[in-house]
């Protein structure tokens, strides 16, 4: 069987290749990949800027209740639940650039409802189509990132991911609030096109196309990737494609089917794990603000316009993104994690203070309507900087590839079911009991996800794949996490073999 050393790993294997032009090549298939991303975050994004326009009565004809719009903003997470579920036969049936690409008319197809078909039963099923994209993005795409970067710039590019979908809900807020309707959905139609046509021309996965037995265009694409010219292959493609061949042996002996995700105590202690964080994710509080904060936030605002404050908490997302993965390998993914839940327990019960205050001493709490705008941003940023972007990091680092996908799917259905759970219920319940109800209900999923990951939740900072299986392996049988010493060899296949999907 075909190893490399970790020196041979990292200085031979691309050799033969210039590295700028490799990492610049990697980066732009990056890009236009997730641009998929990209749009489901700007129909995340949508609700803000649309919702004003629905009760001001400024979409001409289209006239939308408040339960009208609780059913449109969650039908993209009822969509969002039902496609992961198909979205990884998919992409192992029919490769992972086909399905990726069929996301471009997909989402043409929702875009174009909006325009062209004014009335509330095209917007819910522009929203459906739209949460069914958002869903195989979310199963596919990762998966599609891992297997094509290298093994030196994975983890930097894993970022793209969330800078994309944040940069989707920003261009939406951006633009939302200075045009028409019909103008904001007409310009988000746009994007769609230029990603299909982009993504046509990206090569397919190496990895998948090893699966299924085409060695020669796997080679001739993992080349292409590489940024190596025709005869720079006989060192440096070949040597990366045999090491993929055996990740590929090694999947294929293994069994790949959701019952290893609870049969097998690793994978099912790392799947509570992953799952409860993506719950407290999206029902902590994120979704709701992201869909209603047109509607949430008071006016008259403090210092600048309301839709102004929108643009910053969009604004936010990103920026903290950045500050977020930086600090993560040096801080560690669980304590930036617990930090971020419980500081987003603390903003949202504040939150409910003042809507509390509102609602029952309305002149005392008129004096701190810069509250609830504070609350926004700080949540913003507490949200970006762990929450927002580590379930991602540990989906890739605490499974074997046999199960990634299955748990890749298994994640994205808890994504949206707690998303559509929060946003259904945050007007109805609001409208009846306030908007305290809500907030103070955020607050307490923050807390409780806080105490499960401070429990259960396990430190993959700086450890290969078997190192943290090993840990696994430990806290199932006592509850130890010492780190027992692995056998050198173990350690360097690892290293060579490990395949990360942020």
């Amino acid at each position: 069987m075909y190893r490399l050393s970790r020196y041979h790993d990292r200085r031979c294997l691309y050799a033969g290749c210039d590295p700028l032009r490799r990492r610049l090549i990697t980066a732009y298939y990056y890009n236009i990949a997730s641009m998929s991303i990209f749009i489901s975050g700007m129909w995340l994004g949508w609700p803000s800027s649309a919702s004003e326009k629905f009760m001001k009565h400024e979409t001409g004809e289209l006239h939308v209740t408040y339960d009208q719009l609780s059913w449109i903003v969650c039908m993209m997470d009822l969509g969002n639940f039902i496609s992961p579920l198909f979205g990884g036969y998919l992409m192992d049936r029919f490769g992972r650039k086909k399905v990726i690409a069929a996301l471009g008319p997909l989402f043409i197809v929702s875009w174009s409802l909006t325009l062209f078909v004014p009335n509330t039963v095209a917007l819910y099923t522009a929203r459906l189509m739209a949460g069914l994209g958002k869903g195989v993005s979310y199963t596919v795409v990762p998966v599609f990132l891992g297997e094509i970067a290298g093994v030196d710039i994975r983890g930097a590019l894993g970022s793209v991911f969330t800078i994309q979908l944040s940069g989707g809900v920003l261009f939406e807020v951006i633009i939302g609030p200075y045009v028409s309707y019909q103008t904001l959905n007409a310009t988000s139609a746009i994007v769609p096109v230029l990603f299909f046509i982009a993504f046509i021309w990206v090569p397919e996965s190496p990895y998948y196309l090893l699966k299924v037995g085409r060695q020669a265009d796997a080679a001739r694409c993992l080349r292409w990737y590489r940024g190596c010219d025709a005869g720079s292959g006989d060192d440096t493609v070949d040597a990366e494609l045999q090491l993929m061949e055996v990740n590929v042996r090694k999947d294929m002996e293994n069994g790949s089917a959701f019952g290893e995700l609870f049969t097998n105590q690793n994978n099912f202690r790392a799947l509570a794990v992953v799952v409860v964080a993506c719950a407290g994710q999206r029902a902590g509080g994120i979704s709701s603000l992201t869909a209603y904060s047109a509607l949430i936030l008071p006016e008259p605002s403090p210092v600048m316009g309301k839709f102004e404050f929108i643009i910053a908490f969009a604004i936010v997302l990103v920026i903290v993104n950045f500050i977020g993965l930086a600090m993560v390998d040096r801080v560690g993914r669980k304590p930036l994690l617990i930090a971020s839940v419980t500081g987003l327990g603390v903003v949202t019960f504040v939150f409910g203070v003042y809507y509390f205050a509102a609602e029952n001493f309305p002149d005392a709490a008129s004096a701190f309507r810069w509250v609830p705008y504070a609350c926004h941003t700080t949540f913003a940023a507490t949200f970006s900087i762990g929450i927002g972007f580590i379930p991602v990091v540990f989906l890739g680092e605490m499974f074997p590839v046999n199960v990634r996908s299955r748990c890749s799917a298994f994640a994205s259905v808890t994504l949206a079911f707690f998303s559509f759970l929060s946003n259904k219920m945050f007007l109805v319940v609001s409208r009846d009991y306030g908007y305290y109800t809500m907030f103070w209900t955020f607050s307490a999923v923050n807390f409780s996800c806080a105490y499960f990951l401070h429990r259960y939740a396990i430190e993959t900072t700086n450890k290969t794949f078997l190192e943290i299986q090993e840990i696994l392996d430990d806290s199932v049988r006592n509850g130890s996490r010492r780190r027992r010493k692995l056998p050198e060899i173990a350690v360097m296949y690892d290293n060579s073999s490990r395949v990360n999907i942020q």
